[in-house]
């Protein structure tokens, strides 16, 4: 107990980032958000039929009686 005033607390040390590190951690980020980006602006190709592509009811008739 006689020694206890030479004790000091530890200093964290200062931390910083080089230029890779950085990049290491904002690149992949990058990527997740054009990918979302991307998928949400890409629409379904099985759920869009244009109005060419229908087939027009008398022609449906003709492939029924065949």
């Amino acid at each position: 107990m006689e020694h206890t005033s030479n004790i000091s607390s530890v200093e964290p040390e200062n931390i910083s980032f080089d230029a890779v590190e950085i990049a290491g951690l904002i690149a992949p980020l990058l990527f997740a958000v054009m990918t979302i980006v991307l998928v949400a602006l890409n629409p379904d190709p099985s759920g869009t039929v244009s109005k060419d592509s229908k087939i027009p009811p008398d022609r449906i008739e003709q492939i029924h009686r065949r």
